[in-house]
Parts: structure tokens; sequence; C-alpha cells
């Protein structure tokens, strides 16, 4: 009788699709090494693991020291408009919304314990005839992006939302992107960066713009 070829554990997870070369190398790599840190070192010899799982790509933006975001006046960090490109940390932002608002306006039907995280929020100028794509990377938190249509300078809360005819939110992970247009005149957006689960850290946003129909 022929020896039995000795049983090897399987794989679980994205690895269970992986070649067996990269395997081996996944295994020769330092055991000291966080998951982050073994993933992001294997996708430097093979990239295709970035779309195996975004967390193995090396951060796009780094998490220390924080970034500093203005101070907020009347609950607004800033304006921005076409081109802006920002950096901030949230953990010195407003606590002006939170789950409750974010049902009450229709940004999101999920409860994701923003009430417990501050937000940076941003005043955006769209120009006439304009769609603005805003876009948040973050490597470092939990953060989500979300825009509300309004023309006041003040920051509605949510006893105001029955006045919110537009609110958009991307809760993906590792930031977000929003398409915001004005149609026959400008018009202003306020645009969030929340941390959910009370988390806070760096981001950057960015403002491009292109003719809208």
């Amino acid at each position: 009788m022929s020896p039995r070829r000795p049983r090897h554990p399987k794989l679980r997870g994205p690895m269970r699709t992986l070649p067996p070369a990269c395997c081996l190398v996944l295994a020769a790599l330092p055991l000291a090494l966080s998951c982050d840190e073994l993933g992001r070192n294997a996708a430097k010899v093979f990239p295709v693991l970035e779309k195996v799982d975004e967390d193995y790509a090396e951060p796009s933006i780094p998490c220390d020291p924080p970034f500093q975001s203005p101070t907020a006046r009347n609950g607004i960090v800033a304006d921005i408009t076409c081109d802006s490109e920002v950096e901030g940390n949230n953990a010195t932002g407003t606590r002006l919304w939170g789950d409750t608002f974010y049902q009450k306006a229709f940004c999101t039907p999920e409860r994701n314990q923003w009430d417990n995280g501050p937000e940076d929020i941003y005043r955006l100028k769209v120009p006439a005839d304009l769609e603005a794509t805003v876009t948040m990377v973050t490597d470092c938190a939990e953060l989500d992006l979300v825009g509300v249509s309004w023309q006041e300078r003040s920051v509605p809360r949510t006893e105001h939302h029955s006045a919110i005819n537009q609110c958009d939110m991307d809760i993906g992970r590792k930031g977000g992107k929003l398409r915001l247009n004005a149609v026959g005149k400008d018009w202003y957006y306020l645009v969030g960066v929340d941390g959910r689960n009370g988390e806070t850290g760096n981001y950057r946003l960015k403002v491009k713009c292109t003719t809208f129909r």
C-alpha cells in the first residue's frame, strides 16, 4: 500500500484564490508584521491582491501626524469650490449631524452611530450648469461623505429636515465620492466628512467640475 499523502490545511477568504507560488511568498514574510502590513507587502509582489482586497493597497495619505482642520464658524469649516483640495481631520469637528438627521433628510436609511463622531462641514459652491465631483480619501478611519443641498449660511439641524430637498451620502470604505450639480444658476451644498462609531482621522477632499448636460 502506498503511503498516504499529507493533508494540507485549506485556505479561506481571499487567499483561497491565490496560486501556490503566491502562498509561498506570503508564508516567507516576517511573522512580526501586522495583517495590514503583511497584505501590503504581498501586494508589492502580486499587485492583483489590491483587487482582491483594497486594504492591501498602499495608504494614499498619512495618518500621523493629524492634519489640522480650520476652526468651524457657524458650523462651517471652510468654503470650497471647483478645483479645491483640502486636508483635514474631523477630530475637532462639530456634532450637529447624526443618525436621526441623516435618516430624516433621506441621506441614508442606515444608523451607524454618527451621533458619536464629529463631522467637518464645508460649504461648496457649484457654478451654474456645472457638476462637481467631490472625492474624499482616507486610510485612517471609517469616515463617510455626505452632501446636503442648502442655500443658507447656517447649518441645518434635525428639526430642519423638511426643508432639505436633496441629500446624498457615500458610506463606502476608504472614502467616498459624490456628484453634485447646479442647473441654471449657482447652487450651494454642505459637504460633510463624518466618522461612524465615533471614529476620527485624516482625510483629503478634492473637487473637480465639468459641464453638466
